[in-house]
């Protein structure tokens, strides 16, 4: 049976990191990590691991893509939490666009980090 506050204490993660994404506030972004995050992202290098190589993909999104209202909203946010290991799926409103956003956090010395992150854009599948 999954565990109500470790939700409740996963989804206050999660928010808070998209909301500090929203607001551009790069050591927001990067609190909750573990040092040794591997990330799946939509664009070059597709997988990066550890903290300053995550810094730099967010620095990259800061310089190119807008913020603010619509920039980064998380939509049907679904977490899973046991008592050590959580993940979770939402999608990621980016102005008009899409992705798809897969997170998988462990509790660190009591705390939730976010040690996975898997961004993804859909791709249409040819009807057939």
């Amino acid at each position: 049976m999954a565990d109500v506050s470790n939700e409740s204490q996963v989804r206050d993660v999660v928010e808070r990191w998209a909301k500090a994404v929203r607001d551009g506030d790069m050591d927001g972004v990067l609190a909750n990590h573990t040092d040794d995050i591997l990330m799946y992202d939509v664009v070059e290098p597709p997988r990066v691991r550890g903290l300053a190589e995550y810094r730099r993909q967010w620095e990259l999104f800061f310089r190119y893509s807008p913020l603010g209202d619509g920039s980064f909203d998380l939509l049907d946010l679904e977490v899973f939490a046991g008592q050590d290991v959580a993940w979770c799926h939402a999608m990621i409103a980016i102005v008009d666009l899409r992705c798809r956003l897969t997170l998988g956090l462990r509790r660190v010395d009591g705390q939730w980090m976010i040690a996975h992150e898997h961004h993804s854009f859909p791709s249409e599948v040819p009807a057939g």
